[in-house]
Parts: structure tokens; C-alpha cells; sequence
């Protein structure tokens, strides 16, 4: 059967009303895991009581949610064929009511959103219209003729014996079923989240991050020391582990905000292509996970990698709203990367390259919020959703970055000179001179791109895609190995 095509093989019923479900099947998610979601990063002690509470009366704790948490119901994704379909049938004359489990006050809001339903029902605080209890209530009003359209295992107990069945969930073989049933009069499927989902959710791409945990490794010629070259590879990937669970609390910290944005509402979260439910779940055992194999490897990578989700929590559910402290954590995030690998590989720290790094990465951070700033000119005056900052800020990013860029070169330059120059363990320590110059070029084409608003991902991430920097970057790895074997 053609999706979003009426089933000929049964009476078109033209005169049954549609009745239609609301979460799973208007939309490509669930309003109460999207109330939950952004109750634990608004109200997350008060969200968890009232998850626990859930147990005794799930209608009062959608009641709740719908009273004291703040959702933007009207970004969250709809199933646009459905919809398209459903106002062809409205203008035909067709009835079409909005049935759903979700609270009335919710219902009330995307019936007011869609505009095309006669009625729309939801749970009350004592009452909550699911299953049997929604069947009962739709032969009561509608007829055993109407037509329900809904999408997953518990809309069985809807279909059975109604006049027909839309399906619009995710589930090919309950299409199927309900065709070989002879109910099925419509369908909508869509694919269920499957691992390129999943893998792009993860943000796999930025585990490149991470490789700033061999860089004491390779710096103190310590990368012949097995046990050391073992550690660093396994926190390696226990920090992508923990990283990627990170990027999914964090997506769901910024679900309304990305989902009005230019380009971040196309990732699997804000595009309904990953449930919110399942992200729930696997981001927190991700983190744990990852937290529990690290003390394996040393307990001081533990805690230096708890403090690393530590920083990174505060920064999703509160300081990236805060103007300059936000670049001031993103560029602490990727020092704290070298310490843990220092950790890893059990070498000694080198205030040098922390100083470095920390210079180097805020210009760096600084550079992606200036995209943004920038971006944001057309609209003077107003903050920028999910930020700190107002387009009328571009001029002092584009200060900072610029100056702080530079001061990390300066940093490089004085290690060298006053440093590695004189450590003694490079053959041919004058090929590190060419080092500053090749970084402030790469720094200097990143703020070019930048301020032309050319820099459309995080600079880092850009580097492993762009071929210029991939050059560079084998450059200075050629200028490293020279040093030390020439």
C-alpha cells in the first residue's frame, strides 16, 4: 500500500469521522517524555519526585508537568504527511476529532496549532484516556464506525472493532497486520531510529577532540612506554563513551532552541528521528559507564573525568547562557583533556602546554560564538535564543578571539625558546620554529572564515574535513618528527 494512500479494498467511509492520536502519530514525539525531558534540566529534583509519584496517578503527574514545566509544544515535530493528508479530508468535509492520552491542556495547544480538528479530548487529573479508556470513549462519541489513527502496541486495544485503523507509527509489520485485519485504511510509516541515528547523535566526529589526550604522551617521548601508550588508547575511547553521552544531555538540555534553529534542528533529536524516551535512558548509562571503566584504568583518570562531566553538565543546564563564562568552560573542557591524558599516560604536567591550550581553545570557542553573534546582526537589540549574547557583542568576540589566539602563539614561542629549546631531547630542535607559524596561519584562516561567516561547524571539528587543515596539521607533524629524528 502507497503511504498516506486511503485503502480501496474496504468502504471508504467517507461519512466515519477520524479520529486521531496525538503523541507518536501528529507528532514524531511524546508530549509528557518531552514535558519530563525538559523538566529535569527546569525543575529536576520536583521532576523526579513527580516521576516516582507517576506510579500512584499518571494523570496527576501529567497535570503536573503541564502546569509547572515550560515546553515549546509548537516546535516539536509533526508528521507533516499525516497532516498534509488530514486537511485534504478536512476539506472534503470530513469530521476529524483529536483523541490523545496526553493532558487536555496539552491538547488544547496543538489543537489550537493545527487548526483543522472539530474536537480535541485529552486526560484529565483523575482520568487518563489511554487504551481500553480511549476506545470506550471513542464509540461513545464518535461511533464504532470512526476511523482511528494512532501508532503503537497499546492503539490495538483502539482499532479492535472500530471502523478502520491509519496507521502512522514506526512498526512495518503492524502496518501489515492491520491490512491483513482489512482495517487499515491509510498509513503514514516512518523509519524507526536505527544506528546512523544513533551514530550521528553521538556526534562520532567529535571524539577527534579527544586525540589532545596523546599530546603528553607525545610531547614527553613517552609513546614507546607500552603500559602508557595502553592506558592513553583505552581513555581514549572511555572519554568518547562519556563524551557522547554528554552531547545527548546536552541536546536535550537545547531541544526547543534547536529546534528553531537554522541548522541544529536537523540533528536526530530536535528531528523527532531519535526518540526523547531512549535518550533518556542511554545518555545517563553512557556517562555512568564510562565513569565506572575509567576507574579501571586509574582512579585519578576518574576523577579528572568526572570533573570533565561535571564542567560539561554545568555548562548545558546553566553557564552557556552565560555571556563569556560559556567560551571560558568550552576552552577549560579541552585543557582538562590534556591533563587526563598526562593522567593516562603517567607522565608529568607541563604548565606550558596548559597555559597553550587554554589560550588557544578560547580563541577557538570564541570564533564559534562569533558565527553566531554575527549571524544575528539582522535582528539588533534581541538576546540570542539559548545565549548570553546580543548581535551588538561581534565586535568584542571578534577582539577577544583574535587577541587571545595570539597570546597562545606568544605562549608556544616562549616554551620554545625558554624550554623545549634548551630540554635537550630533539635532535634538531630548530624545526620546532616552524610550529608557531603554521599554527598562527590555521588560527588566522579559522577568524578569516569566521567573521565571513564561512565557519559553519566547531572549529576542531571543521579541521578534520577541511583539506588545507588537514595539511597543516601533517605539517606539523612532520616539523615534530624532524625535530626528533633529524
Amino acid at each position: 500500500m502507497s503511504d498516506g494512500v486511503e485503502s480501496t479494498g474496504q468502504p471508504r467511509s467517507n461519512d466515519a469521522p477520524l479520529v486521531i492520536d496525538l503523541d507518536g502519530t501528529m507528532l514524531y514525539s511524546d508530549t509528557l517524555v518531552e514535558g519530563i525531558a525538559a523538566g529535569l534540566f527546569q525543575k529536576p529534583f520536583a521532576t523526579l519526585a513527580g516521576c516516582v509519584g507517576a506510579v500512584f496517578s499518571v494523570p496527576k503527574f501529567k497535570a503536573w508537568v503541564f502546569r509547572n514545566v515550560e515546553v515549546d509544544y509548537d516546535a516539536i515535530p509533526a508528521n507533516d504527511r499525516l497532516v498534509t493528508w488530514l486537511e485534504g479530508e478536512k476539506a472534503k468535509g470530513r469530521e476529524i476529532h483529536l483523541v490523545s492520552a496526553a493532558y487536555q491542556g496539552v491538547v488544547d495547544k496543538l489543537a489550537d496549532r493545527f487548526g483543522i480538528f472539530d474536537s480535541a479530548h485529552g486526560s484529565s487529573d483523575n482520568h487518563n484516556l489511554k487504551g481500553r479508556n480511549k476506545r470506550k470513549f471513542i464509540v461513545e462519541n464518535f461511533g464504532p464506525s470512526a476511523v482511528y489513527a494512532g501508532d503503537s502496541r497499546p492503539d490495538r486495544h483502539v482499532w479492535k472493532d472500530l471502523g478502520g485503523a491509519v496507521y502512522a507509527g514506526t512498526s512495518k509489520a503492524m502496518a501489515r497486520r492491520l491490512e491483513k485485519d482489512g482495517q487499515l485504511r491509510a498509513e503514514f510509516t516512518r523509519p524507526p531510529a536505527g544506528p546512523k541515528s544513533w551514530l550521528k547523535a553521538f556526534r562520532i566526529h567529535q571524539w577527534s577532540k579527544n586525540v589532545l589526550l596523546f599530546a603528553p604522551l607525545i610531547l614527553s617521548h613517552a609513546y614507546t612506554d607500552m603500559t602508557a601508550l595502553v592506558s592513553t588508547v583505552l581513555a581514549f575511547f572511555i572519554l568518547g563513551v562519556v563524551a557522547s553521552g554528554t552531547y545527548l544531555i546536552n541536546d536535550l538540555s537545547d531541544l526547543s532552541s534547536d529546534r528553531r534553529h537554522r541548522t541544529k534542528k536537523n540533528r536526530p533529536l530536535p528531528a523527532g528521528t531519535l526518540p526523547v524516551a531512549a535518550a533518556l535512558i542511554v545518555a545517563p548509562l553512557m556517562v555512568i559507564g564510562g565513569l565506572a571503566a575509567a576507574w579501571f584504568v586509574k582512579p585519578m583518570f576518574a576523577a579528572a573525568l568526572g570533573a570533565y562531566v561535571a564542567v560539561t553538565l554545568s555548562y548545558s543546564l546553566a553557564f552557556k547562557r552565560v555571556a563569556l563564562l560559556d567560551v571560558f568552560i568550552l576552552a577549560s573542557l579541552y585543557t582538562l583533556r590534556i591533563i587526563m591524558g598526562t593522567i593516562a599516560a603517567g607522565v608529568v604536567h607541563s604548565l606550558w602546554l596548559l597555559t597553550f591550550a587554554m589560550f588557544f581553545f578560547l580563541s577557538l570557542s570564541l570564533a564559534k560564538r562569533h558565527v553566531e553573534v554575527a549571524a544575528a546582526r539582522e535582528a539588533p537589540g534581541q538576546r540570542i535564543k539559548g545565549r548570553g549574547y546580543f548581535p551588538e557583542d561581534w565586535p568584542l568576540t571578534l577582539a577577544l578571539g583574535i587577541s587571545t589566539g595570539a597570546g597562545s602563539i606568544l605562549i608556544l614561542v616562549l616554551y620554545l625558546v625558554d624550554s623545549a629549546w634548551q630540554a635537550g631531547i630533539y635532535q634538531s630542535p630548530a624545526y620546532l620554529g616552524g610550529i608557531p607559524a603554521v599554527i598562527a596561519f590555521w588560527t588566522s584562516r579559522i577568524w578569516l572564515l569566521a567573521h565571513r561567516g564561512e565557519l559553519h561547524d566547531d572549529p576542531v571539528a571543521f579541521a578534520t574535513k577541511d583539506k588545507l587543515s588537514i595539511v597543516m596539521g601533517a605539517a606539523l607533524v612532520a616539523l615534530m618528527a624532524a625535530a626528533v629524528m633529524l
